[in-house]
């Protein structure tokens, strides 16, 4: 595998599972309560680190217990955390999700802290190591304008540019055209194409219209549906997902992408790398928590 920077967010998951999702108003006694680290970047980093790549993570956490913990942990996975920057105003970042028992579907909210901190300057002073990487990833929990400055910073290179576009929010064209692949799940893809992809017609609709601004490839991913990959060439088609019993299915797009990148990075090819990326998304699902359901390559 090759070297993937990823930037992003660094959170800690106070994570609550529970019978159903409360009403508005509504207070439940729920069930087991865990804190676990997460933040979509942190969870993308260490997907590929486990998938075997080479991992820069770029990231701000508070100088607070919380960022102090996630640090040593990314540090245990292998991951390079020389750039993971200190905040010395502002709290690290917290996740609180509610995971439905039996479903294992999810719903989250999140306080950004930190994160929110990540600045376009940041991203010149990276300039050297964002260039050097063979693939970029990066998310949407960080400030939008700093996205941009690192992609902007990746195409001086030709560095390969991956946009996971979470959470969902709209973002410019100009942005867009510094991105190779885009890997909107269902309702991001609704939000940047006014289409949802339910039925076939429609996800070939939404890829065709992602796809405009972008320089290779849009790939939406449609949960246990799996995923419909589209590129320039007018090449398409839909990788299956595994077939499993979920419990848990926080993080599953983050353990896709991040093994997506690694492989990129590892020069196999789009479909190949989506294949893997699949699997070790639909391994993830069959765990609870973030970063503790990330499979490592040789479990695949």
């Amino acid at each position: 595998m090759g070297k993937v920077m990823v930037i992003g967010s660094s959170n800690t998951d106070m994570v609550f599972r529970v019978s159903r999702f409360p009403l508005p108003g509504e207070t439940l006694l729920g069930g087991e309560f865990r804190v676990i680290p997460g933040g979509k970047g942190a969870n993308q980093a260490v997907a590929a680190a486990r998938a075997g790549a080479e991992v820069v993570f770029v990231a701000k956490v508070g100088d607070d217990d919380l960022g102090k913990q996630a640090i040593a942990g990314y540090h245990m996975d292998g991951i390079d955390i020389r750039f993971i920057l200190n905040e010395k105003e502002m709290p690290s970042g917290v996740a609180m999700i509610l995971v439905e028992d039996g479903s294992g579907k999810n719903s989250i909210v999140v306080a950004s802290g930190a994160n929110a901190c990540l600045r376009p300057a940041d991203m010149d002073h990276l300039a050297f190591e964002i260039q050097s990487a063979d693939v970029l990833l990066i998310q949407l929990e960080i400030p939008v304008e700093t996205v941009q400055r690192a992609l902007e910073l990746a195409a001086i290179t030709g560095v390969t540019t991956i946009l996971n576009p979470a959470p969902a929010q709209t973002v410019s064209e100009e942005l867009l055209h510094l991105v190779d692949f885009i890997t909107p799940n269902e309702t991001e893809t609704q939000l940047l194409t006014g289409i949802l992809p339910d039925r076939e017609d429609a996800t070939i609709a939404a890829a065709r219209k992602l796809l405009q601004p972008v320089r290779e490839a849009a790939i939406i991913t449609l949960g246990e549906q799996g995923a419909f990959y589209l590129d320039k060439t007018g090449h398409s088609i839909n990788i299956p997902a595994l077939r499993v019993t979920a419990v848990d299915s926080t993080a599953a797009g983050d353990v896709f992408n991040g093994y997506l990148a690694a492989a990129l990075a590892g020069r196999m090819s789009p479909v190949d790398a989506i294949e893997l990326a699949n699997k070790a998304a639909a391994l993830s699902v069959t765990r609870h928590g973030a970063q503790p359901s990330i499979p490592k390559w040789d479990e695949l």
